[in-house]
């Protein structure tokens, strides 16, 4: 009746009509426009996330690495008290560094005058022989921090005495650990910029990626990815260089990134919207016509046909959508996944299909009554589910489940489960679709495995190393047990590899791995590989006289070996063993184990390998 007289009364001010619905037009072609200019900006907000998150694991994995590398040099470091009087084994021990990181310029010692004394490799750094820094020296401010800290420090870039920007990265030396007393000058790692920055990103760009590696003084480092660059934005990701914060990278889209992001949803908002509006305003402008015309009749006969006309379009309504939904329940019955409907105030399981019950060994009555009654038989975490649930109708949104259900016969199955809330007709529904995801998470599980084990040798990797000490040395805190490590160097492996070819050398380590893992017979203990041809063997449990009994063992392994090595004095490839053994205590932390057993291993060595040498807890200050 509202209707007919707006109808009526339309038809008896035209005017009034008309403006109305040419206001209604605008503002429907104004929402329309709102709508496709948000799309878009929504499209760009992606694009800088998807960038952001790809830039900022990209500066993370820059940091890992270079905190590699300047652990490395820590470790030759703490390493002075036995090197500062014998230069040929700092050298040594220094040209194994420069062997397994191409991007130093030089290593060098400054002495406690800040003179340079030593440095390696002498050739393409012979400016510096002698060098003296002066107090009007960029970098003078940072060695006397680092002197007075005691902590190393990496300056910003600076002008090299070679040529060319670069970087220095200051540990403090002490002819005796951890006494400042016994200050004995610095340990020295010189980076050229373009080199050292290059062989960090090498191999961790994605082709489509375009960066700026910057400090202070403006880019370092450039590159350009496989796909064009974008200059209109950017993002920024800070980089922390050991404990300088001074660097950043700034990251560039892609056209490859633009057209990911980029849909064609905006234009079709705007198309359809607009011809829904003109559609829409032309249906009210031929109704007003209509209107008028049909005024003219009689309001009896003009009720009757749209009663009529009313009353069709209801059938066919109700028919066409009986149809569709005995269409949808019959698909959905035939269905893998479990579908389920909750209706919300008052609760309840307003629809299952048939993999919802057959999956879980039930008929669907016997799978209701079990729900209303105790759901916990069926999901064991049903209640903090609940309460998850509750929160999502909060917030009216949609979020994915890991859950984990009980078939009748009593098994577990895992179960991932993707939820929708939906309001409709004043009443909140949850859609939900399970998915029973086993494979997935077996090989989740494989993938978590392999990222734990060396490439080469198959061992675990350093990763896990520092991962299970750190985990075993609190357990064993709590108990009051020893913890034993085992440091392994492969003797004259460097000779090896430059007789016998560095195919060889790989083939060495694998024999030497597999001789460890097969040597290793109580449960808990793991070798790892620790970097290079240094191998490492956690002993949770084992006290000083089991440690050496494992590495008497772990000797007469690689004996029977029986590998070729011509350059050694046994003639047959060797190992040496530094042995450590400590009940962490309050205070403590794992490095100090792997500090005793490091230098037990360089006692070794020193006495001529092929040995076993035993931390002396006497000669150290644990505290």
């Amino acid at each position: 009746m509202r209707a007919a007289m707006l109808a009526h009364h339309a038809a008896q001010h035209p005017a009034i009509a008309r403006a109305l619905i040419a206001a209604l037009l605008l503002s429907l072609l104004g929402a329309n426009l709102w709508a496709w200019v948000s799309l878009l900006r929504a499209e760009q907000i992606q694009a800088v996330a998807r960038l952001q998150l790809e830039t900022d694991a990209l500066a993370r994995q820059i940091e890992a690495r270079f905190s590699h590398q300047t652990s490395s040099l820590q470790r030759l470091a703490s390493r002075w008290p036995l090197h500062h009087r014998q230069g040929d084994l700092w050298r040594q021990d220094v040209e194994l560094l420069l062997g397994d990181f191409e991007n130093f310029q030089a290593i060098e010692w400054l002495d406690a005058d800040y003179r340079m004394r030593w440095i390696e490799p002498l050739t393409g750094n012979e400016q510096v022989v002698g060098f003296a820094y002066s107090p009007e020296h960029p970098n003078y401010p940072l060695l006397e921090d680092s002197r007075l800290s005691g902590q190393p420090r990496l300056s910003s870039s600076f002008t090299l005495q070679q040529g060319g920007k670069g970087l220095a990265y200051y540990i403090p030396l002490y002819r005796q650990a951890d006494q400042p007393h016994s200050f004995d000058g610095f340990l020295l790692g010189i980076f050229r910029v373009e080199v050292l920055i290059s062989d960090l990103l090498s191999d961790l760009l994605q082709t489509h990626l375009s960066v700026d590696f910057k400090d202070g003084s403006g880019v370092l480092f450039s590159h350009q990815g496989s796909d064009q660059r974008i200059p209109d934005w950017s993002v920024d990701s800070s980089v922390r260089l050991g404990d300088n914060t001074g660097f950043s990278l700034t990251a560039y889209p892609s056209q490859r990134l633009l057209r990911s992001t980029r849909t064609s949803l905006p234009l079709l908002v705007l198309i359809s919207g607009t011809l829904a509006s003109l559609s829409l305003c032309y249906a009210l402008w031929l109704a007003l016509i209509n209107t008028q015309r049909w005024d003219a009749l009689s309001r009896s006969n003009r009720a009757l046909q749209s009663e009529i006309v009313r009353r069709q379009s209801i059938e066919e309504s109700l028919q066409h959508n009986q149809a569709r939904l005995k269409l949808i329940l019959d698909m959905t019955d035939h269905s893998h996944d479990a579908l389920f409907i909750i209706g919300l105030n008052p609760q309840e399981l307003v629809y299952l299909n048939r993999t919802c019950w057959h999956a879980l060994g039930y008929t669907e009555e016997q799978l209701r009554a079990v729900l209303a009654i105790a759901p916990a038989d069926i999901m064991p975490d049903f209640e903090q589910w609940a309460t998850d649930l509750q929160r999502l109708v909060t917030r009216r949104g949609s979020a994915i489940f890991q859950q984990q259900v009980r078939h009748r016969e009593g098994h577990v199955l895992p179960l991932e489960i993707s939820v929708r809330h939906l309001a409709r007709y004043g009443r909140d529904y949850l859609i939900c679709v399970g998915r029973n995801n086993t494979e997935q998470l077996k090989i989740a599980a494989r993938l978590k495995r392999l990222s734990h084990l060396d490439g080469l040798t198959g061992l675990y990797n350093r990763r896990y190393f520092d991962q299970t000490l750190a985990s075993e040395w609190r357990r064993l805190r709590r108990e009051n047990t020893p913890l034993g490590l085992l440091m392994l160097d492969v003797d004259y492996f460097k000779r090896f590899n430059d007789q016998l070819g560095h195919q060889a050398g790989d083939d060495a380590l694998r024999q030497v791995a597999d001789a460890l893992r097969n040597s290793l017979q109580r449960e808990g203990d793991s070798a790892c590989r620790y970097g290079g041809e240094e191998f490492a063997v956690i002993l949770p449990g084992a006290d000083m006289t089991q440690c050496l009994r494992v590495a008497e063992h772990l000797h007469q392994a690689i004996k029977r070996l029986e590998i070729a090595h011509p350059d050694s004095p046994e003639q047959h490839l060797t190992i040496s063993i530094g042995s450590a053994s400590l009940i962490p205590a309050e205070g403590w932390e794992p490095k100090e184990l792997i500090s005793l057993a490091d230098e037990a291993l360089y006692q070794a060595k020193a006495e001529g390998r092929n040995r076993t040498c035993q931390a002396q807890l006497a000669d150290h200050d644990i505290s």
